[in-house]
């Protein structure tokens, strides 16, 4: 009997001491070879993007200086990883004036995820001034804290050296941010025109306009920041019964007859920046969400978070160049001067001049390259629920940026010509960003 239980005894010894080898063989060859990204989960970019958001709703960036924050950061997700795809095609050379990548070492190993972790941590923390230190710290807690995730299944000297490969990529991206114009436009100054009804003006008390110089951004993909441009196809007039007296009618009785579902919309798209991550985030928490619903691995999704950042990039630089060229009055301001002196919009019009729809380009631009890519996908936006907003569910990404747009005449914001246009704006944005940009041989969307 004794024999019989020394036996047993000896070969479960003899079996975990195989399956002990057999782990290290399997983590030792695990180490000779780099995953491809195609292979790997795309949380941590998921991570990234949702601090980024946060930190942009924190800090109160304004909507255009976000846009360029998710702009450079889904660029840098992409980038970052790059390597690590088959048949991945690098932007340098693609987006203007991007210069080349860092390359890898031949022979060394790199996981990609640590990789992105060490390359958004740099770009997001250099992006900001390093006077945010919350934002300093909270991106050095997320990057730690990933990092020795990764340690305890991987070996450490890998995980050191993606992170500094990661570093080395971010480095590139901020010195090219570095000169896109943002920091020439900080020092202008802008004076609001007068002398001529149809111009905007403040519709608030020490309402100060925002910023006035961001067409002269350096766009993305854009040839120019007017090269999508839809100019207005609606002349000023004062005239009661007149084309504009009508829209501006349309959006006093639109408002004063609102439904709980339409004051739903417009409280759901509003994104007002300081209080929220901004109308650019509120695609970005779209995307984080779609990550989840198409199953998407770190390849596919650093290509989406590329490509829509673009487009929200460049979406900010053409509504803005278009809005201080155009500098058209706000509705509720031509309402109260021509039609109702005491009438109040639902939504307070921000600080910047009416025409075209910001939300109607950023939203049309951001959904033409999320159907352009995937196709028609149903799904349900949660991202309003940080904000105590319902959830709100949409047949395709076009019925959310239709309903986007359409949320600025609810909130008594937009006429209806500068949201239509503006959807037309922005669909060419969008078309030009899946057009211009390869980040494969094959079609981006397979």
């Amino acid at each position: 009997m004794k024999t019989f239980w020394r036996t047993i005894l000896f070969g479960l010894l003899a079996t975990g001491l195989g399956l002990m080898v057999l782990s290290q063989s399997n983590r030792a060859l695990a180490q000779e070879t780099s995953i491809p990204a195609s292979e790997l989960e795309p949380t941590i970019l998921i991570k990234w993007m949702q601090l980024l958001y946060d930190r942009v709703e924190a800090e109160k960036v304004s909507a255009p200086a976000a846009s360029r924050l998710y702009a450079y950061a889904g660029i840098t997700a992409y980038q970052s990883v790059l390597p690590g795809m088959a048949d991945g095609i690098s932007m340098s050379g693609q987006l203007t004036s991007l210069p080349d990548m860092p390359q890898i070492e031949d022979g060394k190993v790199y996981d990609w995820v640590t990789v992105a972790n060490g390359a958004l941590s740099s770009i997001i923390s250099g992006l900001f001034p390093k006077t945010a230190s919350d934002t300093q710290k909270a991106v050095q807690n997320l990057r730690d804290s990933e990092a020795k995730t990764r340690q305890s299944t991987i070996d450490p000297a890998i995980v050191k050296q993606s992170l500094e490969y990661g570093d080395t990529v971010a480095k590139t991206i901020l010195e090219w941010a570095g000169t896109d114009n943002f920091a020439e436009t900080r020092t202008l100054k802008w004076q609001i025109p007068a002398g001529d009804p149809s111009l905007w003006i403040p519709t608030a008390k020490d309402m100060k306009p925002v910023e006035p110089f961001w067409g002269q951004i350096r766009p993305f993909a854009l040839y120019s920041a007017d090269a999508c441009a839809v100019q207005p196809n609606l002349t000023f007039d004062s005239k009661k019964g007149s084309s504009f007296y009508m829209q501006a009618l349309e959006v006093k009785t639109t408002g004063d007859n609102l439904t709980n579902e339409q004051k739903d919309i417009a409280r759901f798209w509003v994104d007002t920046p300081g209080q929220t991550g901004t109308p650019a985030g509120h695609w970005v928490l779209i995307e984080n969400q779609i990550t989840t619903v198409l199953d998407l691995k770190l390849e596919r999704a650093s290509m989406m978070y590329a490509l829509v950042g673009i487009s929200l990039g460049d979406s900010f630089i053409s509504a803005w160049s278009l809005k201080y060229q155009i500098n058209l009055i706000r509705p509720v301001s031509y309402i109260q001067e021509y039609i109702d002196p005491n009438w109040q919009s639902f939504i307070a019009s921000p600080g910047f001049p009416e025409y075209p729809s910001g939300h109607s380009v950023t939203s049309e631009a951001a959904a033409e390259v999320l159907t352009r890519m995937f196709g028609t996908v149903a799904f349900t936006d949660r991202s309003g629920q940080k904000h105590n907003l319902g959830a709100r569910s949409f047949t395709s990404f076009e019925a959310a940026a239709t309903e986007a747009a359409i949320s600025r005449l609810y909130g008594g914001i937009h006429y209806r010509a500068a949201i239509e246009n503006g959807m037309k704006q922005g669909r060419c944005i969008g078309d030009n960003v899946v057009d211009y940009i390869s980040l494969r041989s094959q079609p981006q969307g397979e």
